[in-house]
């Protein structure tokens, strides 16, 4: 970590997984702490300190993977994104503070119901990860909602649990049928602003409390 408080990150991989969506390895130079589940403030490559400087990334790897993982869409026209996805192999981009509350917690629940919209599977990837490489008592099921391609569905799909890959119109009646399946379950919901609050809203409504909830939005 520099004495300003950032930490060094070299771009060792970079791996296309559909359309403009990719998954960005980098090596810090010094270790980075933090707890599956949780985002990054990154700042742009070659940019000074600044909020439009910086965006905040989910990471999709375990502490255990080495690398940290983290996939984005490149597809913004925005000058944060150009620069990313211009970043080359062997370039440097920043880091500071290490956030987040989207975490399995000690003691872990021992029912998870992770509902994720497009690329807000990132942050439940490094969550399954954790659950497959502690073995750890923790029994899942995972609603991914896209569009079009399924990110991490191939790795997934062999680490168990219940998975089900659906569109935005089974969303309402698989919910409905997993809250009255798994009444104590906690729900991890990520994904954008508008589909976080979306499905929190039918979750509340089926009666689901708010001890029982964990949220992240990409917005």
């Amino acid at each position: 970590m520099t004495s300003s408080g950032f930490h060094a990150l070299i771009l060792v991989a970079k791996t296309r997984e559909y359309d403009e969506v990719y998954t960005l390895e980098f090596q810090p130079g010094e270790p980075v702490f933090f707890v599956p589940g949780q985002y990054v403030h990154l700042l742009a490559p070659s940019s000074p300190p600044g909020r439009e400087n910086v965006r905040h990334l989910s990471i999709a790897s375990i502490p255990e993977e080495g690398p940290l993982k983290f996939t984005v869409d490149l597809a913004s026209a925005s000058d944060y994104k150009k620069k990313l996805a211009a970043l080359p192999l062997g370039g440097t981009a920043h880091l500071f503070k290490v956030k987040g509350q989207f975490v399995l917690g000690d003691p872990v629940p021992g029912q998870v119901l992770f509902l994720a919209g497009g690329i807000g599977i990132t942050p439940v990837r490094s969550l399954i990860r954790q659950i497959a490489a502690h073995a750890l008592p923790v029994q899942w099921r995972l609603a991914h909602v896209a569009r079009g391609t399924f990110l991490y569905e191939k790795e997934l799909a062999e680490l168990g649990g219940v998975q089900n890959r659906i569109r935005h119109a089974d969303v309402e009646p698989l919910v409905t049928r997993w809250a009255a399946e798994v009444p104590s379950g906690r729900w991890y919901v990520s994904g954008s602003a508008r589909f976080v609050a979306g499905t929190t809203e039918l979750l509340r409504n089926l009666g689901v409390g708010e001890d029982r909830l964990r949220v992240e939005d990409f917005e």
